[in-house]
């Protein structure tokens, strides 16, 4: 925010007075350390230009966002995103035909042996065995493959939010951090002002004190406010540093030296606190995660049930024998998986037997019908249910609260704002009212540079407020999920 121009002759003297003390006590130094002049007959040696201190530039709150995607933070949940994206790929190929091959062999040597007749017999040797292929399909919805499938798009979703939830959190400690920082630079501006202004009344209170108009403590408070404002000013040097440290390790670089202008004036204006309460019940991490875990122990639930009231039956097809190779299907009620197998005999084997072949067919299952620990179990992932569920709902009362909270935070944050704008109308009024005094003689310049004090604090406390109205709003909208 501009401050209004000072006066030349009013700012000038204590300037002058200041850069007066500087030179009084650096020049004996001064005369110590510089050498006398060489004489004329000495040729003048060529020496190297002293370096130059390094510019500073201005950092805008809009670099500040630009740099946002390489935060620590914010690069740690990209990476979570990527690993659950990656997991549901493989999910869904899991979802397609399975493809493996198969096979054996055996060798049976030669060897000679007696009939029952008496007669000798020669046995020859025998090389064979079996090659085959076999496809699997997760066929039924209750299948393995389609169960990790909706636990791998859980997974996705639930890393999603949790990326968002890292920017929103990481834009937040970045936009606090330069607000800091842009706060503590007016301080700095004000600290400087302000001591100029102690610096005078001091002289003007020693100057009283040694022509006996002034009382022996005028002195010392004076110089205690002088004090009071170079502590105020190494304060906020401190806070200064200390921001920019904060805003660096947010976004994960380094800034050098830089400047904090104040960002343009945002639209302040307060949200339907419904529609984030209803935002905030479905989008936010947290409540996403225990959607996740309903999910999860209904499809527990669910696995339990079918094995208790579907029986483990498998029905088989199959057709071919001999050379010709056997071709069979299978599919189990209870995995939900439909399966194909081909074999051929190969080596010795392929010519032992006919070309011929024939339908095949069975079925088999089993069913438990008296079971106390499938029961247990049962009852348990009922109860796991049920639990999940109060947890959904106490998720989303939680979020609820701190939209609701963080709501009124911000209508008091608005107030504070209008607050301050009052206080600098009225310091306005007062710096003219002293500016008008000192033209009709009843003022002194001192006044109207305290006045102007008072307004240029006046101005950095309604920058404050509406630094902190934009903080609040910001958190406000974070705690309802983020934009939509």
């Amino acid at each position: 925010m501009t401050l209004p121009p000072a006066h030349p002759f009013r700012r000038g003297l204590p300037l002058a007075l200041a850069l007066s003390a500087a030179l009084a006590l650096s020049g004996p130094a001064l005369a110590q350390a510089t050498p006398a002049a060489p004489p004329a007959t000495t040729p003048a040696t060529t020496q190297a230009p002293a370096p130059q201190p390094t510019a500073t530039q201005t950092y805008t709150l809009e670099q500040a966002y630009a740099q946002l995607a390489g935060a620590p933070s914010v690069t740690r949940a990209a990476l979570s995103v990527q690993v659950a994206q990656q997991n549901l790929e493989a999910a869904r190929s899991a979802l397609g035909l399975t493809v493996s091959v198969n096979g054996n062999t055996s060798y049976v040597g030669s060897g000679a042996g007696t009939a029952s007749d008496g007669t000798a017999t020669t046995t020859a040797a025998s090389l064979g065995g079996n090659a085959g292929v076999s496809v699997s399909l997760g066929l039924l919805p209750w299948s393995n493959n389609q169960s990790s499938l909706r636990a791998s798009e859980r997974s996705l979703a639930l890393a999603r939010a949790t990326l968002q939830e890292a920017q929103r959190s990481a834009r937040l400690n970045v936009t606090q951090a330069y607000f800091d920082a842009v706060l503590a630079t007016q301080d700095l501006q004000i600290s400087a002002q302000t001591a100029a202004l102690r610096a005078r009344q001091l002289q003007v209170a020693q100057a009283q004190d040694a022509a006996g108009n002034a009382a022996p403590e005028a002195v010392l408070s004076a110089q205690a406010a002088l004090q009071a404002a170079q502590s105020a000013a190494a304060q906020a040097q401190g806070t200064l540093d200390t921001a920019q440290r904060t805003l660096e390790s947010a976004l994960g670089v380094s800034l050098g030296r830089v400047t904090f202008s104040p960002p343009a004036q945002a639209t302040l204006t307060l949200p339907d606190v419904s529609a984030l309460v209803a935002r905030a019940r479905t989008g936010r991490a947290d409540v996403i995660t225990a959607q996740n875990t309903l999910a999860a122990a209904q499809d527990t639930l669910d696995t339990a049930v079918r094995d208790a009231t579907l029986p483990d039956l498998t029905a088989s097809v199959g057709y071919g024998g001999g050379n010709a190779g056997t071709l069979s299907t299978s599919l189990n009620l209870k995995q939900g998986t439909l399966s194909s197998a081909y074999s051929v005999p190969v080596g010795s084997s392929s010519t032992s037997g006919s070309s011929g072949g024939r339908l095949t067919a069975s079925l088999s299952g089993s069913y438990v019908v008296y079971s106390p620990a499938q029961k247990a179990s049962l009852s348990a992932d009922q109860a796991s249910v049920t639990q999940a569920a109060l947890s959904l709902t106490v998720a989303q009362q939680n979020v609820e609260l701190d939209v609701r909270s963080r709501f009124i935070a911000a209508q008091q944050a608005l107030t504070a704002v209008q607050t301050r704008q009052t206080q600098v109308q009225v310091a306005q009024q007062q710096l003219a009212t002293a500016q008008a005094r000192v033209q009709a003689g009843t003022a002194t310049p001192d006044d109207v540079q305290s006045a102007e004090l008072t307004l240029a604090q006046a101005q950095r406390d309604l920058l404050s407020a509406r630094l902190s109205a934009q903080t609040t709003l910001i958190q406000l909208d974070n705690a309802a999920g983020g934009p939509q």
